[in-house]
C-alpha cells in the first residue's frame, strides 16, 4: 500500500526537483539584456559588412550595383544556410527556373530594355561576372556562383551533422544508376583532358552531369514531408508564372510590334520550363489535386502559352507532340476512375489537331507557329531547311567519332571530328565543335558505348520507378501526381535533348534532378492526417 508518509514525501522530492526549473526562468533583466546583445552584434556586424563592400566598391572601379549587392548576398547566403536547411533546395529550384545562363541580345544586338532575370549571375562564371561588372580581365576563378553556393550549402551540412552529432545520409531508391553513370562521366572527363583536351571546356561539358546527381541527393535529404513537395510545386508554378510574364511583356510591349527574332526573345530553355507549366497543369487537374495551385495555373497559363511562342523554338513542338500520348496512356493506367474523361480528352485533341494543322500549317500568325513548327519537319523553309541540313552534318560528325572511338568513348573537352562540312556558327556558339544539338549522340560520342548503355540504364531506372509509384496499390492522388509529373519530365529532357542542347543545360537538368530526388521520397511519405490519427492512436 502507498501510505501518506510515502505520498508526502514523493511530493517533496518532486519539489525540490522542480524548484531549479523555477530559478531557470529568464527574467525581465535578461530579456533586456540579450536585447541589447543582439541590436549591438547586428549594428557590428551591419558596419563590418558596410565597410567591406564599399571598400571592394572601391577598389575595384565598380560601375554597377549588382556587384555589390552579390557581395551582400555572398555574406548573408551562409546565416540562411546554417539558420535554415531547406533554403539551399528551395532557392536551386526558383534560380533553374528564373536566371539565364548569359545575358540576352535583342534584334539590334543590345541587351533589351525589360533585362532582369538575366543581368542575375548566379550560373556565370566569377570570372565573367568581374570582366563585365568590374571591367577587368579576371581568370583566377573557374567556378559560378551556382558551384559557390553549393559549396556553402555543403559545408554548412557538414558543421550542422557535427554539432547535432547526427550522420544520417539518405541515397534514396535511385542512387546507384545515377552513381553508376556519373562514374562513366568522370572517367570521360579525365581520358579526354589526359588525351589533350581543354580542361576548362570539359568542365563546361560535365558540369550539367554531376549537377544532376547533385541537386538529386540535396532533395533525397531534405525533402522529408509532403508540404515541403507541394511547396515545391507552388515555388515552380509562380517562378514560371513570373518568366512567362516578363517574356510576353518584352514580346508585345518592349518590342511594340517589331518582327519576333529569330531565335526568340528568351533563352532556348525557356520553352523547355513553359511546356512543364502546361503539363504539370494537366496533371494536377486530371488527378483532381491541389486546386488553388489549379487556379492559379489557370489564371497564368496564357501568359505561358504567349511567352512560349515568343520564345520561337521547334523543340517545343516537337516535345509536346509526343509527350501528350504519354501522359494519357500513363494516366488511362493509374486512374481507373478517370478513363472515360482521360479518352474523351484524347479524342477532342485528335479531333483538333486534324483540324488545325490543315488550316494553319500555311499561315503566318501567332497561332498558327505550332503547326508550322511541325510542317519544318516535312516541308521545311528556307531557314529551317539550312538548320536541318546543319543538323545532318553535325550527326555525321558525330557518329563519325563514335565510331573512331566505340569502346569508351572520345572524352570530354575534345573537338568532334569534321567528316563533313559545316556552317561555321562559332561567332554566335563558340562551343559548336564540342557541345552539339543532339545530345543524345552526344552523351554516346563522349562516354562510348558502354557508358551510352549505362546512361539510358538510368534513364530507364527512372521511368521505371515513376511508373511503379503511379501504380502502386494504395498509392493515393498526390503520389501519382508526381510520379506522372517526374516520367513527363524525363521523356520532355530527352526529347529536348535529342533536339536543341538541353542535356549540357544547367537549368533544365537542375530542374530535373531535384525533382527525381523528390520522386525517390515521396512514396515513403505519408499524408499529414494518417500521420496525425497514427500518433493519436498510438497515445490511445
Amino acid at each position: 500500500m502507498y501510505t501518506s508518509t510515502q505520498k508526502r514525501a514523493t511530493q517533496k522530492k518532486l519539489d525540490d526537483q522542480a524548484m531549479p526549473s523555477l530559478y531557470a526562468i529568464p527574467s525581465v533583466e535578461d530579456y533586456v539584456a540579450s536585447t541589447q546583445r543582439r541590436t549591438v552584434g547586428f549594428m557590428l556586424g551591419g558596419g563590418v559588412l558596410a565597410g567591406s563592400v564599399a571598400s571592394a566598391y572601391v577598389a575595384f572601379g565598380m560601375d554597377n550595383t549588382l556587384l555589390p549587392i552579390a557581395l551582400l548576398l555572398a555574406v548573408i547566403t551562409p546565416i540562411l544556410l546554417w539558420r535554415f536547411p531547406r533554403f539551399s533546395l528551395f532557392f536551386t529550384l526558383a534560380a533553374a527556373c528564373l536566371f539565364e545562363l548569359d545575358q540576352l541580345s535583342g534584334p539590334n544586338g543590345t541587351q533589351y530594355a525589360d533585362a532582369l532575370t538575366d543581368r542575375v549571375p548566379f550560373f556565370w562564371n566569377v570570372n565573367t561576372i568581374f570582366q563585365i561588372y568590374a571591367h577587368t580581365n579576371f581568370k583566377g576563378i573557374p567556378l559560378s556562383l551556382f558551384e559557390f553556393f553549393l559549396i556553402i550549402a555543403a559545408v554548412c551540412s557538414v558543421l550542422r551533422t557535427v554539432y547535432n552529432r547526427t550522420t544520417t545520409l539518405r541515397v534514396g531508391a535511385l542512387f546507384l544508376p545515377i552513381g553508376i553513370y556519373l562514374g562513366f562521366v568522370l572517367f570521360g572527363w579525365i581520358g579526354g583532358v589526359v588525351n589533350g583536351g581543354d580542361f576548362k571546356i570539359s568542365l563546361q561539358e560535365v558540369r550539367s552531369q554531376f549537377y544532376f546527381g547533385i541537386i538529386y541527393l540535396m532533395a533525397v535529404n531534405i525533402v522529408r514531408e509532403r508540404q515541403q513537395v507541394f511547396g515545391l510545386l507552388w515555388v515552380t508554378v509562380c517562378c514560371i508564372g513570373f518568366k512567362a510574364i516578363l517574356l510576353t511583356f518584352r514580346r508585345y510591349v518592349t518590342l511594340n510590334g517589331q518582327s519576333l527574332p529569330d531565335q526568340g526573345v528568351g533563352a532556348h530553355e525557356e520553352a523547355f520550363f513553359f511546356n512543364v507549366f502546361i503539363l504539370l497543369l494537366m496533371t494536377l487537374v486530371l488527378c483532381k489535386v491541389l486546386p488553388r495551385l489549379q487556379w492559379l495555373m489557370w489564371s497564368l497559363l496564357p501568359f505561358v502559352v504567349l511567352a512560349n511562342l515568343a520564345c520561337n523554338r521547334r523543340a517545343a513542338t516537337a516535345a509536346m507532340v509526343f509527350v501528350f500520348p504519354v501522359i494519357l496512356l500513363a494516366l488511362y493506367q493509374a486512374l481507373p476512375d478517370r478513363r472515360r474523361l482521360i479518352v474523351g480528352l484524347g479524342v477532342v485533341l485528335s479531333l483538333a489537331f486534324s483540324v488545325y494543322y490543315p488550316a494553319f500549317k500555311n499561315s503566318d500568325s501567332v497561332i498558327a507557329q505550332p503547326a508550322r513548327a511541325i510542317r519544318s519537319n516535312f516541308q521545311p523553309d528556307a531557314r529551317d531547311a539550312s538548320s536541318n541540313a546543319a543538323r545532318d552534318a553535325e550527326n555525321a560528325n558525330l557518329m563519325a567519332t563514335i565510331k573512331a572511338n566505340p569502346i569508351f568513348g572520345y572524352g570530354y573537352g575534345r573537338p568532334y571530328y569534321h567528316v563533313v562540312a559545316m556552317a561555321d556558327i562559332s561567332k554566335i556558339y563558340a562551343l559548336e565543335d564540342f557541345i552539339p544539338h543532339n545530345q543524345i549522340l552526344w552523351v554516346w560520342e563522349r562516354v562510348g558505348t558502354i557508358g551510352f548503355l549505362i546512361f539510358w540504364m538510368m534513364i530507364s531506372a527512372i521511368i521505371i520507378f515513376a511508373a511503379q509509384t503511379l501504380r502502386a496499390p494504395g498509392a493515393d492522388n498526390i503520389t501519382k501526381a508526381i510520379g506522372l509529373f517526374v516520367l513527363l519530365l524525363i521523356f520532355l529532357l530527352i526529347i529536348f535533348g535529342l533536339l536543341d542542347l538541353q542535356l549540357s543545360n544547367f537549368r533544365d537538368v537542375l530542374f530535373v534532378g531535384l525533382w527525381t530526388g523528390a520522386l525517390a521520397v515521396t512514396p515513403g511519405m505519408q499524408p499529414r492526417e494518417l500521420l496525425q490519427r497514427q500518433v493519436g492512436g498510438a497515445g490511445r
